[in-house]
């Protein structure tokens, strides 16, 4: 299980508009920040007087300077009420929680993200350029009104939209298609909606590559205790009948 997880009072530093229905939220949360690592998420309680039961879990899509990013759509009561945080607004966070992306470097890495899945993505590409470790970035979304990120191939960025209204036409499986080389050397690392990444999962299958995808979900405890938000792993080893082996 994770170590060094905090419940910090973190500080709304900004929150902006970046694409359609498309928030990006930057908090003051030095001890989350200074610990976290690519692909881990908090767990957040969207106001003091919050009556669900459950809070809402986010992956964090930057760290640094004490901060760390969140990158959401607005969709529900929770998210209404992060838009609308003012400056210097004291939230109850918890993290770092869940894993954390590994193997990048024994492979080339391809990154996708569909839709503000893309947010631990931005986090892995930005600890890969510190690294220098040359990666391929796929983001995809419906239409270009919901894309951030600029569609640049020759910086191995690519931007796929369904309609069509930017970079490559189709889905994220379209432009992995397009970088994908049998080499037997690239690792997928992804996260988005269920769809996508059950496409990206039976794409891996296929071609035999070695593929990481981030699952979010409502979940409760956000420690894994509670087995609401776990996924049953396709394990055939009889053996194997831990709760951590089996889940």
């Amino acid at each position: 299980m994770q170590n060094n997880i905090f419940q910090e009072q973190a500080k709304v530093v900004s929150t902006k508009q970046i694409a359609d229905n498309t928030f990006e939220t930057t908090l003051f949360s030095p001890n989350i920040s200074g610990h976290i690592k690519p692909g881990q998420f908090i767990n957040i309680l969207p106001s003091n007087n919050w009556s669900y039961m459950m809070r809402r879990p986010m992956s964090v899509a930057s760290q640094n300077s004490d901060c760390i990013s969140i990158i959401y759509k607005v969709v529900g009561v929770g998210t209404r009420l992060m838009k609308d945080w003012s400056k210097n607004q004291v939230v109850d966070i918890l993290g770092p929680l869940g894993n954390f992306w590994t193997g990048y470097n024994e492979y080339e890495p391809i990154l996708i993200g569909g839709g503000v899945g893309i947010a631990p993505i931005i986090n892995l590409k930005n600890h890969l350029d510190s690294l220098s470790i040359n990666c391929n970035l796929i983001m995809g979304s419906r239409t270009k009104n919901e894309h951030f990120l600029d569609h640049d191939p020759q910086n191995d960025i690519y931007m796929t939209t369904d309609d069509g209204s930017l970079g490559i036409h189709g889905t994220v499986i379209d432009g992995l298609r397009l970088i994908y080389s049998n080499n037997n050397k690239q690792k997928i690392f992804a996260c988005g909606p269920p769809g996508m990444m059950e496409a990206v999962k039976f794409f891996s299958d296929d071609n035999n590559v070695i593929c990481d995808l981030a699952i979010e979900t409502i979940m409760a405890c956000g420690f894994g205790i509670c087995q609401g938000c776990t996924v049953e792993l396709n394990n055939t080893d009889t053996k194997k009948t831990s709760y951590r082996e089996k889940y």
